[in-house]
């Protein structure tokens, strides 16, 4: 598989619907907080219950891939507090940039891009589920601290995590397929039907929230932001991949979803702490934007560095 054949079979069926989704948002003006609901509390924990219940899951892989996760986090984040040291961004504009490359969309974007490009196997699946928990813990605790600074937020910020769906659809799925216990067909069947919903809406929501925000590049550190989460994340998890021996589709699925771009939550905690909005704003539309090419050249690269 060709570089342009990635592009045309895997990238330009997300571009679309998020091309459908900005056009029907400039008619309409879509009411977009209940989009963000609809997706974290219907759409995304069924996706969840029902792929991770699907796959051929082990406890050691589970423990591998949140140690790979953990680890990559870490590194960005050193990496990304070096850069705005040595670009000596003030305060704000630093816990803005940290959060811009180190908080991920791995739930409404990372989602399609794994479904097209390992062609909705529950396998890969399920590996980007891990992913999504993940950020959605680190949005939770690194994310909101560092944006706020005050520890009694962090409290309130761990509340909501544990309140979250998609955290318990994937336990309830993971136990379920580790007892090898059968999911009743008139439970599961309307969990896939809603499952099989998350990828059009997801992309629709994209498109109308890119469409929302005005690009206005007047400052490098947008270029340093989407340089650092686009192309030197997926650098670290190679080397962290290759350290750790993983292999197959989990390496690619893991390869892949380092290179997703910023997550609007980044801009959403910037905005509620007054930490340069405008940059983080411009920082999720920009690195969104350019993944159309990045991410082309990462899933062409996945299979080639990580044959399954």
């Amino acid at each position: 598989m060709n570089i342009w054949h990635t592009f045309l079979y895997i990238i330009v069926p997300i571009l679309i619907p998020l091309a459908i989704g900005a056009l029907l948002h400039r008619k309409f003006k879509f009411e977009l907080g209940g989009f963000s609901k609809m997706l974290m509390y219907y759409y995304i924990p069924a996706l969840a219950f029902v792929k991770v219940y699907e796959a051929e899951l082990t406890a050691s892989l589970i423990g591998t891939i949140f140690v790979f996760l953990a680890a990559q986090f870490i590194l960005i984040v050193l990496l990304g507090h070096g850069v705005s040291r040595m670009l000596r961004h003030p305060k704000p504009l630093a816990t803005s940039f940290s959060n811009s490359i180190a908080l991920t969309n791995n739930g409404n974007i990372g989602i399609p891009v794994n479904a097209m490009a390992f062609k909705h196997d529950p396998f890969a699946m399920s590996i980007q589920m891990m992913v999504v928990t993940f950020e959605l813990f680190a949005t939770f605790t690194f994310g909101l601290l560092n944006a706020s600074r005050a520890a009694s937020g962090l409290k309130k910020s761990l509340l909501q995590f544990v309140k979250m769906p998609v955290l318990y659809a994937i336990i309830a799925g993971t136990l379920l397929r580790l007892a090898h216990i059968d999911m009743p067909e008139p439970l599961l069947t309307p969990l896939s039907t809603i499952a099989d919903g998350m990828l059009s809406f997801a992309l629709l929501t994209i498109g109308a929230q890119m469409a929302s925000t005005m690009l206005k590049l007047h400052t490098i550190t947008v270029l340093w932001s989407s340089l650092l989460r686009l192309a030197a994340a997926p650098v670290i998890a190679w080397l962290l991949l290759e350290l750790m021996h993983i292999e197959g589709v989990t390496a690619q699925a893991l390869f892949i979803a380092s290179a997703i771009p910023t997550s609007r939550n980044s801009a959403s905690l910037a905005l509620e702490y007054n930490n340069e909005p405008g940059f983080a704003a411009q920082a999720v539309l920009f690195s969104t934007l350019l993944s159309s090419v990045t991410l082309t050249i990462i899933i062409q690269l996945s299979g080639t560095l990580f044959p399954a």
